[in-house]
């Protein structure tokens, strides 16, 4: 709640400083750049939307901590969303009307410049702050996620064994978590753009990957125990969600029209990752689709998890890494099994 506040108050103050110390010209927020080209608009348009609102799946990961996941994650998933439209668009309305300095000499990382042209170097102090302490909430949560998802899969054996291990006092999956400082020093030679294609592209995968085994799941398991269902039919559940995948795969491609650096990356990232899929479902048999009636561990984890949150107690670690990572609150095992055995049919 203090990062919280601590973020929002400068921007705040740009929104109502900016358009009240200066002329403001609203007829600029319907001028178009010709040189970009419509196609090259919407696909940056979409590419950067997405990055801004990616990140909210983070919130999965920790679902087995969370009391009365089906009561809160809804309210905080739609304040989230409102809140992060509010924070982009209402400051850069502000300053485009304003147009000091012209919005064309923008670049990444311009905030704190606008910031001083408009009120000074207080104010751009107080915005690189902000921004700050923002990377570093995301990239902690982001961090979150991919650690404990990745230790979830070297459990049921879909990644080697060595991410399963954990800090011996603070029970950290350590192992994941310097996989990812790597990638994430590797990636730090790349420029922004290059960056958010790469990013865009893995994680709309992911993302694609998981509400195809919602739907999936919803159709062939409908009485697998969840700690939080979607109160809609299947259908009206599947006609909600086809925007979501068109969207999604528009993103992808988007992600794979940039640069040769991006689209080499991708491909190559798609490919190893489809064979390694591919290897470990034919070394594990486990791995396979799980038939239908078959209490598997995961499945004895929801029940548990139901019945823990009837009961208010916790979860212990193990059970809360195990527990439900997809929107229906299966794990990421149940998840990529279910696209399996549906590519099968």
């Amino acid at each position: 709640a203090v990062f919280f506040v601590v973020i929002m108050i400068p921007f705040l103050i740009l929104t109502v400083y900016a358009p009240a110390t200066n002329t403001a010209d609203l007829s600029i927020l319907l001028h178009s750049d010709e040189d970009v080209g419509c196609a090259g608009g919407w696909r940056n348009l979409l590419t950067v939307l997405y990055w801004n609102f990616s990140g909210i799946d983070s919130a999965s990961t920790s679902a087995g901590e969370v009391v009365r996941p089906g009561y809160n994650y809804p309210r905080g998933l739609l304040a989230c969303v409102f809140i992060v439209l509010a924070t982009y668009m209402l400051p850069l309305l502000a300053v485009t009307v304003v147009n000091k300095p012209p919005y064309g000499s923008w670049e990444d990382g311009s905030f704190a410049s606008i910031a001083k042209a408009q009120g000074g170097r207080w104010l751009a102090g107080l915005v690189a702050v902000a921004g700050i302490i923002g990377n570093a909430g995301m990239h902690v949560a982001e961090m979150f996620e991919d650690a404990w998802q990745l230790h979830g899969m070297a459990e049921v054996k879909l990644v080697p064994r060595i991410f399963s291990y954990r800090h011996p006092y603070f029970q950290t999956p350590w192992t994941c978590i310097g996989v990812q400082i790597v990638i994430i020093s590797l990636l730090q030679a790349f420029d922004f753009q290059v960056i958010v294609c790469i990013d865009n592209f893995f994680s709309v995968i992911g993302v694609l990957l998981e509400l195809i085994a919602f739907i999936h799941l919803r159709f062939t398991r409908a009485d697998m125990v969840r700690p939080y269902k979607i109160p809609l039919s299947n259908i009206m559940v599947t006609a909600a969600l086809m925007p979501v995948l068109c969207l999604g795969v528009v993103v992808a491609i988007a992600s794979l029209s940039g640069s040769i650096v991006p689209l080499s990356i991708n491909l190559g990232g798609l490919l190893f990752g489809v064979l390694g899929a591919l290897v470990a479902m034919h070394r594990y048999e486990d791995l396979r689709y799980t038939p239908k009636g078959h209490h598997s561990q995961i499945v004895r984890t929801m029940a548990h998890h139901v019945a823990a949150e009837e009961q208010k107690q916790p979860l212990s670690p193990e059970e809360s890494t195990s527990a439900a990572n997809t929107p229906e609150g299966s794990s990421i095992f149940l998840s990529s099994a279910a696209v399996v055995a549906t590519s099968s049919k």
